[in-house]
């Protein structure tokens, strides 16, 4: 671009955008940005409607289906029922899905940093306990562990950075983004460095509407937020009347209660209407828009951050008053004009991001340059497996084998109830004279039922008769085991993974190198959901270097002592981070024992030591007493060394002592 162009593409579409009528403000309607958003959301239509499906099949009905009947269209389940059979399903997908979910929470990590700083350790154990401190004050296992099922569940797990008071408790919030809500733009790149939009449909109630936009910072009244979203004015229990189903307004409002788990289906999901009654849709995006601005470079910085610097166009004046500032220091020490550091820049054209919150019709409620300071966008987005753009969710390969299964056990069960089982041949001519043929049968069908006839003197032969046939084999049972065998192989949850007892003569060195081999088969989806957490960890990194203060008070690695959070120190430091095994699991507490017991048995601790660093139910009540008793002997020695102690003396100390 030739220098002295300046342009910046948000403002312009700010330029472009349409004005409705005036209630007591100006409102800014945005049709184009709010467009762009409704068609990024019906894109990703494929997406929402996978995952549905896939959890239907893991979790609720099976026989959903939609299928064509008689110029018609109906479930899979109404046909069943329409041809007099019961619709059964066996689920061999959740006990599939419990294994790796549990596969990984077995796994879960903490996260660990590393100050990018020569003799920085002391930065990057105070960043890693502060981290962890953060982790677990949120819960962030529990996050991830529902966030990696429903990855397995939709291939799609969605992020949101926030720094925010919730209970009381002012800190760095992770929210996992139900993918029904989340609508984005993006390339080819498995990184999704190429991201040019991200949004989300919030369904917030109006309360929260006048908390975040009714001050100073955005202006909005309460009167002009109820105009906007059509929120009814004057009325303090507006919410009862909703609940019996009156629809107010122009539709935004919907009435008619929902049960807990059809909240967020698929069926009740808008772009423009929010899913549950009485909640206003408020639509948020982030967009990376470009502008113009300075590249600049200062030979003579030691900062990292003040090296490399890019300013806006309005502030180049204040980088020409320095460099008159050096020369003039140059020139009076007698500098040759080819050493001044004098800073260098260049115009160039930035990208940035640019979030935007709107009302459904395209209202901006509030917009603005991205507040972090890292300027990355506050989402975390990761797709599986991103083949060739695609998504295809993991617990989606095995659907077909669930539907052939619930389709045999169908089959067998309408060939059972249909074969020809059995019959009861009785000749009229046994019929007793005080009986008729209905007490014939009733007392045939009692269990302990019994019938006195005499034998016709023409035919003795003549008597009733069972005809008996066996049911007949379809081969139900092989074709059952294959289908099994073959969700086993595409998922690679094996018995061994499971848990399950192993047959007869299976060495136990055998049955460990399964569930190895089991576990190495699903790295790749473990490893995507590392990474995702690893992303989501450096961008609560940057939010705790941002909006911490100096001297906050966290726990170290082990919790056992405050560290005072540095922020001056941190601010300016780039930090790696990455996800290691957690010290609260099982293997890696039996690793410290085994660890801490050899270096006993060599001699290199004491008992003191090993019980201080070990991890078992007695150790700290056995590492008191060895105490207790090392108190007592030094008292004793004590009272021995001042002599003339008498032996009553003597006792009550070790009473007292003990007592203790």
């Amino acid at each position: 671009m030739p220098q002295g162009a300046v342009h910046d593409s948000a403002k312009e579409r700010q330029r472009g955008s349409s004005y409705g009528i005036p209630v007591r403000r100006r409102r800014r309607v945005d049709y184009d940005l709010r467009l762009r958003c409704e068609q990024a959301w019906n894109d990703k239509s494929d997406i929402r409607r996978t995952r549905e499906r896939v959890k239907e099949y893991t979790y609720g009905d099976q026989w959903g289906d939609i299928i064509h009947y008689r110029h018609g269209q109906v479930t899979e389940r109404k046909y069943i029922q329409m041809k007099g059979n019961v619709p059964l399903q066996n689920n061999i997908m959740i006990s599939i899905l419990n294994s790796v979910v549990g596969l990984y929470a077995k796994q879960a990590g903490e996260p660990n940093c590393f100050a990018v700083k020569k003799n920085a350790q002391w930065l990057s154990d105070m960043m890693s306990a502060t981290m962890q401190s953060c982790w677990q004050k949120t819960y962030m296992s529990d996050v991830l562990k529902n966030a990696f099922e429903d990855f397995l569940l939709g291939g799609v797990a969605v992020s949101r950075e926030t720094y925010e008071e919730r209970n009381g408790h002012m800190d760095a919030w992770t929210d996992i983004i139900n993918p029904n809500y989340v609508f984005w733009e993006s390339g080819t790149d498995v990184r999704m460095t190429d991201l040019r939009m991200v949004g989300v449909l919030h369904d917030v109630s109006p309360g929260q509407l006048y908390k975040q936009f009714c001050n100073r910072q955005y202006g909005w009244s309460v009167e002009e937020i109820n105009d906007v979203f059509d929120i009814p004015s004057g009325k303090t229990s507006w919410h009862r009347g909703w609940v019996s189903g009156e629809t107010v307004g122009s539709g935004r409002w919907r009435g008619g209660g929902l049960q807990q788990n059809e909240q967020d289906g698929l069926s009740v999901i808008s772009f423009d209407k929010p899913s549950r009654q009485s909640l206003c849709r408020l639509i948020e995006v982030w967009t990376k828009e470009s502008k113009t601005r300075y590249q600049c470079y200062d030979p003579i910085a030691e900062n990292g951050d003040e090296v490399e610097y890019r300013v806006e166009v309005k502030d180049i004046w204040r980088i020409d008053e320095q460099n008159k500032e050096r020369i003039r220091q140059c020139q009076e020490v007698g500098m040759p004009e080819d050493e001044w550091p004098l800073i260098e820049y260049e115009q160039i054209e930035d990208e940035y991001w640019y979030y935007t919150y709107m009302a459904p019709d395209g209202t901006v409620i509030a917009d603005g340059e991205n507040p972090y300071e890292s300027k990355e966008v506050p989402f975390t987005l990761k797709l599986y497996p991103y083949v060739n753009s695609e998504v295809h969710p993991f617990m989606g390969n095995i659907i077909d084998q669930q539907r052939y299964i619930n389709r045999l056990i169908i089959m067998h069960d309408m060939a059972a109830r249909s074969a020809a089982k059995g019959i009861t041949i009785f000749p009229i001519q046994c019929i007793p004279d005080d009986m008729n043929k209905e007490d014939i049968a009733d007392e045939i069908t009692e269990y302990d039922g019994l019938l006195f006839f005499e034998t016709n003197k023409t035919n003795p032969n003549l008597r009733p008769e069972i005809i008996s046939n066996g049911a007949v084999q379809l081969g139900t049972q092989e074709l059952l085991q294959m289908e099994l065998n073959l969700a086993r192989d595409i998922t690679n949850v094996s018995g061994a993974l499971q848990g399950k007892t192993p047959s007869a003569g299976t060495s136990a060195a055998r049955y460990m190198q399964e569930t190895q081999n089991a576990t190495t088969s699903l790295e790749s989806i473990m490893q995507d959901f590392t990474s995702f957490s690893e992303q989501i960890a450096r961008k609560k990194c940057m939010t705790i270097k941002q909006y911490y203060r100096n001297g906050r008070l966290v726990t170290n690695k082990d919790t056992s002592l405050l560290v005072e959070y540095d922020n001056l120190s941190a601010r300016d430091v780039d930090f790696r981070i990455n996800i290691k095994d957690s010290a609260k699991t099982t293997a890696f507490q039996t690793y410290a024992n085994d660890t801490a017991k050899e270096l006993l048995l060599a001699g290199f601790i004491d008992i003191k030591q090993y019980l201080a660093s070990v991890n078992l139910p007695f150790a700290d009540d056995l590492l008191q007493l060895i105490e207790r008793d090392e108190a007592q002997q030094m008292a004793m020695q004590q009272i021995a060394a001042e002599g003339g102690a008498n032996p009553e003396a003597v006792n009550n100390a070790q009473q007292m002592l003990q007592a203790a």
